[in-house]
């Protein structure tokens, strides 16, 4: 009953920020007044190499250039800032951002809230676990672990809805720290998109592996905004359609995933 009770309410806490986000819409500014003013978007600002702050406190990352990139075509300044991951779509709706370009998945409980873009590339989860670790082989191996997410993301709504009771949910507040948490053993397991992780390995040598546990979820990362705003996601798609056809979306990519990836 106890971790019936701890499932049902992490399941109802992801569920109220949808509903609260839903239940408070605040008028968002039409494209006229965009372009009078600076397009305003907002990621996380903690999931490298996408989003992330580096060593002279400058928020960069491919979902950055992505953004600046568009804002390009689409003839209007940009702004970029970074707010918490499980507020961004609540921040959004009331008002105090135009767009999330921040490799969000689009995803049906999501679009009750906000209006996504074509989508730009795309992402899946995976499982992953230290190096060392040879008792995890399967899902029946997750009984009685610790399996990290990030709150708010797909791979948090996925640990929490097939956890069962099995194993113990925790939480964090952007890859770095999760990781972290992997490495250092404040975890077992982690529940992260595909792509950011294996740049990470890459990049830093981190001395974690994937692990085949059959087939998770993939979804496409688009770019959200408000509801009814047909003359923004117009602009977006178009700006989108673009930089994809001119070179300028593969040199962002092969400038922060890899020179050549195909993540699309």
């Amino acid at each position: 009953m106890k971790a019936f009770t701890k499932k049902l309410t992490q399941t109802l806490a992801a569920a109220a920020v949808i509903a609260s986000a839903v239940a408070m819409p605040v008028q968002a500014r039409d494209l006229n007044e965009i372009r009078d003013d600076v397009l305003q978007v907002v990621n996380s600002g903690a999931y490298p190499p996408f989003s992330f702050v580096d060593t002279q406190g400058n928020l960069v990352g491919f979902d950055v250039d992505i953004a600046e990139a568009l804002a390009e075509k689409m003839g209007v300044k940009v702004n970029v800032q970074s707010s918490p991951w499980n507020g961004i779509i609540a921040a959004m709706v009331g008002g105090r951002f135009d767009a999330c370009i921040c490799s969000m998945s689009d995803t049906e409980e999501r679009r009750q809230a906000v209006t996504f873009t074509d989508s730009y590339y795309s992402a899946g989860l995976a499982v992953w676990v230290q190096d060392s670790t040879n008792d995890v082989n399967s899902m029946d191996d997750f009984a009685g672990k610790r399996v990290g997410s990030t709150l708010g993301e797909t791979g948090n709504q996925w640990a929490v809805e097939n956890a069962d009771g099995n194993w113990s949910n925790q939480t964090f507040q952007g890859l770095p720290d999760m990781m972290n948490g992997l490495t250092t053993g404040r975890i077992d397991i982690m529940i992260a998109d595909d792509v950011p992780v294996m740049v990470a390995i890459r990049e830093n040598d981190t001395k974690i592996k994937m692990i085949d546990v059959g087939d998770l979820p993939r979804f496409p990362a688009a770019i959200s905004i408000q509801k009814n705003q047909p003359e923004l996601l117009a602009a977006l798609n178009v700006a989108l359609a673009e930089i994809k056809a001119d070179g300028t979306y593969q040199a962002i990519v092969d400038k922060w995933i890899g020179e050549g990836a195909n993540i699309e």
